[in-house]
């Protein structure tokens, strides 16, 4: 090292409050960087103390794998709740909804499900799951808000998902009685019936058609799922709900009308859009057991709802391929 270099080295040793000898070896220059390190106080202890740069911050958190709905259960949306880290998946049962949802907070969480006129809040532990309470869909299109909190971060889910699932429309009757198959299925009791899916309205007639015994006949069109585009009818003794109308939207959750416990009952089967008949109208014989008939008994069976009788007379209308054959196949894949 030259003369003028290691003045230079002195120099700022010593205005950083250098050494007492006021030497620097040349064969170990480190000397000079160990100096400068102890009078600017930078050990490896005042290192050691120096704050982090948000290490452990609760915004590293990683959502988790959203979890699965309970079995048997539709999964309508799956997903990170925005600005969270709160995964969910929003279910839907018959006429309501819930959530199961995952947290990847190390603090608690909390979502909340909304349907329009009431809420519910769920608290999901820290690093934990919960399913939360159920909640009735909401009326007009079947939908529910879902919203999130964790670590002082809010937010929603970007659309209101639509419960989808189809489900037994008789469920609630009580004493149901399952009776003949002829153009579709009859069936006896009291109580609600319910649209089998989303849908909506055709045809709305309350106890003014007179080709229908009991006066009454309505038909929806299903609008998802296996039997999208198919239209259902219901008629007979059936008193329809005052609220639903030609277009209303229907779903699971929506009572299409009160079944009254007396002859001649109810029957539901396929329509044909916009005419106040059945889709085996043409053809049908009274006291028939129709393909047709057969294939919405078998639709019904899959949902869960108890089979109507043959009534042993099944020659009236030719075979259709128009329908699918096998509906809990295309059920358990949809829901």
């Amino acid at each position: 090292m030259s003369r003028s270099g290691l003045l230079a080295r002195t120099a700022a040793v010593i205005l950083l409050g250098g050494c007492s000898s006021g030497e620097i070896s040349e064969d170990d220059p480190s000397d000079a960087r160990d100096d400068i390190a102890v009078e600017t106080g930078a050990t490896d202890s005042a290192v050691d103390s120096a704050p982090t740069a948000d290490v452990g911050k609760e915004a590293d958190a990683v959502a988790p794998t959203a979890p699965p709905c309970l079995p048997g259960d539709r999964t309508e949306w799956s997903g990170t709740i925005p600005k969270t880290v709160v995964a969910i998946s929003v279910c839907s049962a018959c006429g309501e909804s819930y959530v199961v949802a995952a947290n990847g907070s190390s603090n608690p969480a909390e979502v909340t499900l909304d349907d329009g006129t009431k809420s519910i809040k769920a608290t999901v532990p820290a690093t934990g799951k919960v399913t939360s309470g159920r909640i009735a869909d909401k009326e007009s299109d079947g939908s529910v808000t879902v919203c999130g909190t964790s670590d002082g971060a809010s937010g929603c889910l970007p659309v209101a998902p639509k419960n989808q699932k189809y489900c037994d429309p008789f469920r609630s009757i009580t004493k149901l009685r399952a009776e003949r198959i002829d153009q579709g299925v009859d069936y006896g009791g009291a109580g609600p019936i319910y649209a089998i899916g989303p849908g909506t309205i055709d045809l709305y007639r309350n106890r003014t058609d007179s080709g229908w015994p009991g006066g009454t006949f309505m038909s929806y069109k299903i609008t998802a799922g296996p039997a999208a585009g198919k239209v259902v009818y219901l008629a007979e003794n059936i008193d329809l709900n005052p609220k639903l109308k030609s277009g209303s939207y229907v779903f699971n959750g929506t009572v299409l009308g009160t079944l009254v416990n007396a002859s001649p009952d109810s029957e539901i089967g396929w329509g044909v859009a916009g005419a106040g008949y059945t889709a085996e109208h043409s053809c049908y014989v009274e006291g028939c057991s129709t393909p047709l008939g057969f294939n919405f008994n078998a639709l019904l069976v899959c949902l869960k709802t108890p089979s109507g009788k043959s009534t042993g007379a099944t020659t009236c209308c030719p075979p259709s391929s128009a329908y699918p054959a096998d509906w809990c196949t295309l059920l358990d894949k949809w829901q």
